[in-house]
């Protein structure tokens, strides 16, 4: 008999992110093997860079409460809802609802996640998914957060990395079950976009506009490789407040050539497919959804060195550069354009290896964890 399960979180479409497709990606699995599930998350209104507002249609399997505001946090704009008596509603959806389990992501960081855990009556798994230098807040508020910790039945980190940043501060049991991905969607197969299919190499950023996620040094890298290759665009996916200063940054003589094409959600796929080399300048990552996504896609990666990047790109699949050198990832751009063998090589280990991150794999790893959990 299928469970009916709750999943948490802060990040949900119409925002774009590792966390939203992980949640999105865990519902669709668990929903494939006959479960009842429900993300339980907040209103977003988040204004668009053509001045309209980011919304999602009504659905039964989403409950919204409250409203999403950014905060900056560790390099990011990260995610709080705020809302009158938040408390009292997520407990009385809680109640109403009579989950089996419920999914908590980010089970220790405000607001929805970590009252609907002070709320739960049922079991309560966490999933973390944040790599962080140092944490001031968490040094302050170690022992209360240690408690909201040890009341998880089960917790699960996407990376050793998150597990290493928790660890300076509080015990843990965590597994590691990975972020996944559609092999489906994501796939060799699917049709180059028209509009970038002119003969042009196409690079491809693809990233919410966050200080930490590096679009300033790859508008800088851009214009190393555009003097050395001319025959070259840069493609932009993402959105965010400050995507004003960084179509500032882009020279008038290289306009025609660095497109913006704001937050992309289905059609992504056909991105990627567009693309011969994508470019991941993140600074901090626990992870690396993005990389999995061109990786399913069959495609050659050049990213910066950070701890979540160095766990999934090994020198098969791509490059990992210095930080903070946009000649360094420049010049490593170049090596692929110039070496179609090379992009086509490392773009097919990349599809081996993604396979590996299949969600059917990844989904059935959390199935599995939710009936240990239950079962004991």
């Amino acid at each position: 008999m299928g469970l009916k399960i709750g999943i948490v979180t802060e990040y949900y479409y119409p925002l774009l992110g590792g966390v939203t497709e992980n949640v999105c990606n865990t519902k669709k699995t668990l929903q494939r093997a006959g479960h009842e599930v429900k993300v339980i998350t907040s209103n977003c209104g988040d204004v668009r860079s053509d001045g309209s507002r980011y919304h999602d249609p009504p659905s039964p399997d989403v409950i919204r409460i409250g409203r999403s505001l950014p905060v900056y946090s560790n390099g990011s704009l990260a995610r709080v809802t705020v809302g009158r008596n938040l408390k009292a509603r997520i407990a009385r959806v809680l109640e109403e609802e009579e989950f089996d389990l419920l999914h908590c992501h980010s089970p220790i960081v405000p607001m929805l996640p970590l009252l609907a855990l002070a709320a739960a009556r049922c079991p309560v798994v966490g999933t973390f998914h944040t790599y962080f230098d140092r944490s001031l807040a968490y040094a302050i508020l170690k022992d209360a957060a240690q408690r909201r910790l040890d009341r998880l039945d089960g917790q699960i980190a996407v990376s050793q990395s998150c597990i290493d940043a928790l660890s300076r501060y509080f015990r843990l049991r965590a597994r590691i079950i990975p972020n996944g991905v559609d092999t489906d969607q994501f796939n060799p197969s699917v049709p180059r976009l028209e509009k970038f299919d002119d003969g042009k190499l196409n690079l491809l950023f693809v990233s919410r506009f966050d200080p930490r996620n590096g679009l300033a040094l790859m508008l800088r890298a851009f214009r190393i490789v555009k003097s050395a290759f001319p025959d070259v665009r840069l493609i932009v996916v993402g959105d965010g407040m400050l995507r004003f200063y960084y179509k500032q940054l882009v020279p008038k003589e290289l306009a025609r050539d660095v497109h913006f094409e704001g937050l992309i959600r289905d059609r992504r796929p056909s991105y990627y497919a567009a693309c011969d080399v994508f470019c991941s300048p993140v600074m901090k990552a626990s992870f690396g959804v993005t990389l999995l996504e061109a990786m399913a896609a069959g495609k050659p990666i050049v990213a910066t060195e950070n701890t979540g990047y160095k766990e999934l790109l090994s020198p098969q699949e791509g490059f990992l550069v210095p930080q903070r050198d946009p000649k360094a990832f420049a010049e490593t751009i170049l090596r692929l354009l110039r070496d179609e063998r090379l992009r086509r090589d490392m773009g097919a280990n990349g599809r081996r290896k993604a396979l590996r991150y299949s969600w059917d794999i990844v989904g059935s790893q959390i199935r599995a964890y939710y009936a240990e959990i239950l079962g004991g």
